[in-house]
């Protein structure tokens, strides 16, 4: 009988003490704790990178940036598990969770790793670059307008002008080399 209470109680308390852990993220932003904190109290309740993300964005989805900066500055986790996680608990910031992450130092590689693990598309967060990576919405100078391009018109000699091919021949001998007729 008393196996069977003790059971009893640690099923009724586990869905409990999952929902304390939701509850202290969602106190420490309620109450407006530094990142610090909020980290810090996580990892002390065992939550994993993920989980600490997915909480942070379903109280505040605005704070995923900051929380990813803070978490790849202090190394909290591996790059590619903060920034993956992050991206996947708030997928429309992916711009801004990358930035905060490219200060503290991440590379595009890790970015780029980051997002396709979360399923976001690359081009959303990727830097411009000089090979091209102009602003959204924003055609590169000489962009294809959709005008097509007519040829330049030529002469066929009758009417108008024409154009003559330049001289081949140089009159001066400075062509490299000896003359090609024989010297008599």
């Amino acid at each position: 009988m008393s196996k069977f209470l003790m059971v009893t109680s640690v099923c009724i308390l586990i869905p409990f003490s999952s929902l304390n852990l939701q509850a202290s993220i969602s106190n420490d932003i309620a109450n407006n704790e530094s990142m610090s904190t909020l980290f810090n109290g996580a990892l002390v309740d065992s939550l994993t990178i993920n989980d600490i993300f997915q909480q942070i964005a379903s109280v505040d989805a605005s704070l995923t940036p900051e929380a990813t900066g803070y978490a790849t500055c202090n190394k909290i986790g591996t790059v590619e598990e903060i920034v993956s996680s992050a991206f996947s608990a708030a997928p429309s910031l992916a711009k801004e969770i990358a930035d905060a992450a490219r200060e503290c130092g991440v590379l595009e590689e890790e970015l780029l790793n980051s997002a396709l693990a979360a399923n976001i598309d690359p081009t959303t967060i990727g830097e411009a670059t000089a090979a091209g990576g102009n602003a959204a919405g924003v055609a590169p100078t000489g962009a294809i307008t959709g005008s097509p391009i007519s040829p330049p018109s030529f002469s066929t000699g009758t009417g108008g002008s024409s154009i003559t091919p330049p001289s081949i021949s140089d009159s001066t001998g400075s062509g490299g080399g000896e003359s090609a007729s024989p010297s008599t």
